[in-house]
């Protein structure tokens, strides 16, 4: 039987890396047909605008090959008058998740006048190789190459059932035509990697530019997790854009992660002021006393600069830049003055991690010292964790959890003023979570160092560690079972609930310290007596700079993936790292866009993005990771003075493979290779050698 024509959805299949993430496009289908183009799909099967599967936003194309008949070769097909031109656009890109059943057959048709210009099999362009069951896949086609190998005009993109019987439903995302992009002259690809080098894996991550979710403008983050499932993360843009109730961007915007083969999208909110997470909000200590403003305004309302720093096959990093206005106190020489403070925030992603990595680093350098009494909230805002699509859909907040020197916890449902708790558990590694239960669902933040490294929580509430709920009541006005709103050592729904007994849905997450650890060249840490702690009184710096990081924890509060990463930061602690071949870096930057170096403890820790760090000679390692409590799971090895992949990695003698066993990124800029080592390490004989 005659096959239908019809330039079936024709994807840019060729490998992610022959079209570059940075390039312009033009969208075909982003939650609706856009730029002219119209629907001309034929023999039944395509339902545009469902719910059902979405790669980004809401809304994708559900297509059914056959229509639930054999020998019926339906088609999407996509029409645009005028003609497009291969040469303006070179490629086409789109997202294919093969739903319940994966291995569908598809091919992809070009048209022009009603003529097939060009046509190609499917797979060879998805990434992979094939639709897999439950998950997304990118698909890269270059028109003007390959089996394609067309140049001229075009009117219509047919993709088609390619199967003599009925195939599975299918989905289709987030389609563009990308138009032509210059490559640097010294052939640097910008995404980091080099063009003589090893071409992107099929597995990799992929960095998409310029994409719209939820009304912003953003980078969009795909990556595949610890479980070898994809991840999403968006960014949205802060240089200059107006979002949804005032947002200016700087933040994630939205997170997708796997739970039981189907995607959970955790968004932020179209309806609250707060939404988003990651953005910087700090609070002076004497409020708005004689400065009559807010003291304390979200982050995410100001402009500022975004830096792709680096993109490479499995490894990312994402900067965001911007002012942040700190006041004087009332008794500083000049007093209540405003300073515009300099802040950077770098995202992190990894192939084989789960979850990004968020730094920070304030600048206060600039400021006079001790002018500044402020403390840092940040990483700040709310997502609809559980998966919710508006804020009054989400779950009851059933549980909040904490560490600062012992671990709190609630322990009853749902969470209110109420709650009976305990906090009496010693703890090392600074965290906080919220938590539901009506749909499995959790996020947290968790730091990258302990707290006797780097101090985090704070106020007033620590005469009551290494105690519970049954010793009587936390707050006395209100009376209340739990810490007074104002003494949470990191602030998340303490301001949310509606009274004492009342529960609450809103998802508000974010940190805390105590005043001082913005401005002051020497404050009382978390538990000092100064606070009306147990702790001796003991000091650290905030002035002139102050850097931390932290990894943005998503996923089912069964699982508890908040304590598995505080196992995690907890295991980083007890590693004895020797070279006989190369080094261990014994210190680096101290934070975000720092060129200040800090010393590592233990050494070849890098706290600012948690990777265990040698340098090579003459791009070889031989080294060893002992560890010295619990087991160390697919750590990111960073090697310095690397200018080239090597030709073999061994780990204990046995040669791995590449993008299975090891997920590497050479970073030209600064020598370095990162390594997402896919093994999961205990004892005391872990080596890692680098062969050039």
């Amino acid at each position: 039987m005659r096959k239908w024509t019809g330039l079936l959805l024709w994807v840019l299949a060729a490998p992610a890396w022959c079209v570059p993430a940075w390039s312009a496009n033009l969208a075909v289908y982003d939650e609706a047909l856009q730029n002219g183009f119209d629907n001309y799909s034929y023999g039944g099967g395509a339902t545009f605008g469902s719910n059902e599967q979405a790669h980004s936003g809401t809304l994708s194309i559900r297509f059914a090959g056959g229509n639930g008949q054999p020998n019926n070769f339906n088609a999407l097909s996509f029409f645009h008058d005028p003609d497009l031109s291969t040469a303006a656009y070179p490629s086409l890109r789109f997202w294919v998740h093969g739903g319940a059943a994966g291995g569908q057959q598809l091919r992809l048709y070009l048209q022009h006048n009603d003529v097939i210009v060009a046509q190609a099999e499917l797979d060879a362009y998805i990434s992979g190789g094939a639709l897999v069951a439950g998950a997304w896949r990118e698909v890269v086609v270059p028109l003007t190459s390959g089996a394609l190998n067309y140049n001229g005009a075009f009117d219509r993109i047919d993709l088609q059932s390619d199967s003599a019987v009925a195939q599975p439903v299918l989905y289709i995302d987030d389609i563009v035509l990308a138009e032509p992009v210059v490559l640097p002259a010294d052939a640097i690809f910008r995404n980091g990697f080099e063009s003589s080098s090893l071409p992107p894996a099929a597995n990799g991550l992929v960095q998409e530019q310029g994409v719209s979710v939820l009304g912003m403008t953003s980078d969009r983050f795909t990556w595949r997790d610890s479980a070898n499932q994809p991840r999403v993360a968006v960014l949205a843009h802060n240089t200059g854009q107006s979002g949804p109730n005032g947002s200016r961007g700087g933040e994630l915007r939205e997170f997708r992660y796997q739970v039981g083969g189907n995607t959970r999208v955790v968004g932020a909110s179209n309806s609250s002021g707060a939404s988003g997470f990651g953005y910087v909000v700090s609070h002076r200590s004497e409020g708005s006393t004689g400065i009559g403003t807010d003291d304390s305004p979200l982050g995410h309302g100001f402009t500022g600069q975004l830096q792709r720093v680096w993109t490479g096959r499995h490894h990312a990093i994402f900067r965001f830049s911007q002012n942040y206005p700190r006041w004087s106190t009332t008794t500083a020489v000049p007093p209540n003055t405003r300073y515009d403070v300099p802040v950077t925030l770098d995202w992190v992603f990894a192939s084989g991690h789960d979850f990004p990595l968020w730094a920070i680093s304030w600048d206060l350098s600039a400021t006079p010292a001790d002018a500044i009494e402020a403390d840092s909230r940040a990483p700040y805002g709310e997502l609809l964790f559980d998966g919710a699509a508006t804020p009054g859909a989400h779950s009851t907040i059933a549980g909040i959890g904490w560490g600062d020197r012992y671990k709190f916890q609630t322990t009853s449902s749902p969470a209110t003023y109420s709650s009976s708790w305990s906090w009496n558990t010693p703890n090392t590694i600074p965290y906080v979570k919220l938590w539901t239960t009506a749909v499995d669902a959790t996020m947290g933040t968790v730091q990258t160092q302990p707290i006797a490294q780097q101090d985090a929580g704070g106020y007033f509430g620590t005469s009551r560690w290494n105690s519970t709920s049954a010793a009587g009541n936390a707050c006395t006005s209100p009376a209340s079972l739990m810490p007074c709103d104002y003494n949470w050592p990191y602030q998340s729904i303490n301001y949310s609930f509606g009274g004492v007994n009342t529960p609450t849905n809103n998802t508000r997450l974010a940190w805390g310290t105590n005043f001082g650890f913005l401005g002051q060249t020497s404050y009382y840490v978390h538990g000092s007596a100064y606070w009306g702690g147990p702790l001796p009184n003991a000091t650290a710096a905030g002035w002139p700079r102050k850097s931390y990081s932290t990894h943005i924890v998503l996923g089912t509060h069964s699982t508890d993936p908040v304590g598995a990463q505080v196992g995690q930061v907890e295991t980083m602690q007890s590693l004895t790292a020797t070279a006989s071949i190369g080094s261990v870096a014994t210190s680096g930057p101290a934070g975000a866009g720092r060129v200040d170096t800090i010393a590592y403890a233990p050494a070849g820790y890098d706290p600012v993005y948690a990777a265990v760090t040698f340098n090579a000679a003459g791009n070889a390692l031989d080294a060893n990771i002992a560890v010295g409590s619990g087991t160390l799971r697919k750590p990111l090895l960073v090697v310095r003075g690397v200018t080239a992949y090597p030709a073999t990695l061994r780990f204990n003698g046995a040669v791995l493979v590449l993008d299975v066993d090891y997920f590497p990124s050479l970073r030209s800029s600064p020598n370095e290779i990162w390594i997402t080592l896919n093994r999961d390490l205990s004892g005391a004989a872990n080596r890692v050698e680098l062969l050039p």
